[in-house]
């Protein structure tokens, strides 16, 4: 007898990534069970990711010349149809109308920004049981006047046609803020976060959206919050009809 094929893998562990995050806790309960449920059960079928588009992007941000032209090259290698798959090339196009979008909306960072890196993923971080996995895009770095460093890290949001939510971003930022703070005070960090640092890039709008003055009563609303997750994670069920 031939054994269904697995539809959805199984995550035993609580826990989503900053994005995920900032989506749940603007979200209705209704949107939340929906969230919990597909990091509990993450399909195993293939979903188009903006990689391409956000390395592309990271690259020439962080880089000491802007260049405009690489990434209109970049966006015609990714539309000349030759990816693979139909899905890969799909994929592609999805990646091109996102770096366009970018370069017809370009956001302007703020401009305290002295220097900024590419990131990538950091160390996860534990909340009560919940583990947070923590990839920004970009890191930003300042010295103030009294010549201390500062950092923050931006985000980028990208949903095409459309704009982040207002807060969706000040979730986004507040658990970039106390994501650092909380590294810094367990002694994994030697820069002090800055509020106006920690952005959520809207790729569609252009708008960079800084943490907001509450980011740290929010911060231990999500605290809260991932506990709850922790408590009723084992009680989460499958989707209907899924082959675990």
């Amino acid at each position: 007898m031939i054994e269904p094929q697995k539809t959805h893998d199984t995550r035993s562990r609580p826990g989503m990534s900053a994005n995920r995050l900032a989506d749940y806790m603007a979200a209705s309960e209704q949107t939340r069970r929906t969230i919990l449920r597909g990091c509990k059960y993450p399909p195993k079928a293939r979903v188009i990711q903006h990689r391409d588009a956000k390395e592309s992007i990271a690259d020439s941000l962080s880089s000491d010349m802007f260049d405009e032209e690489a990434l209109r090259t970049r966006i015609e290698i990714l539309r000349n149809g030759m990816q693979g798959s139909d899905f890969d090339n799909d994929v592609a196009e999805h990646n091109a109308d996102y770096i366009e979008r970018f370069l017809e909306n370009r956001p302007t960072l703020p401009a305290r920004v002295q220097s900024v890196m590419k990131a990538g993923n950091m160390p996860g971080l534990d909340l009560n049981g919940f583990w947070l996995t923590f990839s920004p895009d970009l890191i930003l770095r300042r010295i103030n006047r009294r010549n201390t460093p500062k950092m923050g890290v931006a985000f980028f949001r990208y949903a095409k046609g459309k704009a982040i939510p207002a807060e969706v971003a000040c979730w986004q930022g507040a658990i970039s803020m106390g994501y650092l703070t909380t590294k810094l005070e367990q002694g994994m960090a030697d820069t002090d976060p800055e509020r106006e640092l920690c952005l959520a890039i809207d790729m569609w709008s252009g708008e960079c959206h800084p943490a907001p003055s509450n980011a740290v009563y929010r911060f231990n609303e999500i605290r809260a919050a991932c506990a709850g997750i922790v408590e009723r994670w084992d009680q989460i069920l499958p989707p209907e009809n899924a082959v675990l």
